[in-house]
């Protein structure tokens, strides 16, 4: 090896020090807290939730190892290609065991905004009016009656319009299909 060779060597290993960033104080990194929201009065680790995806929809449940109390919902979300979520709805139950359906839509639409399910070749038609906004979406609940409980056993096609001023009205397929399943499981 010359001179040059190792002067050379020195420049690169010089420069590729003064390239490095330099070293992160030790409280840029934090540990990302649990998705899951624990309840007050139940203590970590002694709460689960358990995610089991279905055709279409997926069951969410959460439950207290403690009281053995157990809470789900099945949830549907339709995305656009940035994988944005355009509508996601959610079968729930009150805390007396009644069926409801809680959608959401892009807070955009605002509040009083009509949500419309067509389900089936001549549709049926349910509406509903956003209630609330928060800083992401807009919800609305109705009741599981006799008319989409038909529809959940036979999981028909759902198509879900709603307007998202100023574009123009929103229009998805959110299908039914798999949601029985999920709720047999839940049972």
């Amino acid at each position: 090896m010359n001179l040059l060779d190792c002067l050379a060597g020195l420049a690169i290993t010089c420069a590729s020090a003064v390239a490095s960033p330099p070293p992160q104080p030790a409280d840029t990194y934090a540990v990302k807290p649990s998705d899951v929201a624990i309840p007050e009065g139940e203590a970590l680790g002694a709460y689960r939730r358990v995610i089991q995806p279905f055709r279409n929809w997926i069951l969410i449940c959460d439950e207290s190892l403690k009281s053995k109390r157990r809470v789900c919902n099945i949830t549907q979300s339709i995305v656009n290609r940035q994988g944005a979520v355009v509508f996601s709805w959610s079968l729930v139950a009150t805390s007396d065991g009644k069926p409801l359906m809680v959608m959401r839509t892009p807070a955009g639409a605002g509040v009083g905004q009509t949500i419309e399910l067509a389900m089936g070749d001549r549709p049926d038609r349910i509406r509903a009016q956003t209630a609330r906004c928060d800083a992401t979406f807009c919800h609305a609940t109705i009741a599981v009656g006799d008319m989409l409980k038909k529809h959940i056993r036979l999981g028909t096609r759902c198509t879900v319009s709603y307007a998202l001023p100023p574009a123009d009205p929103m229009t998805v397929q959110a299908p039914l299909d798999g949601l029985l399943a999920a709720l047999t499981e839940a049972k």
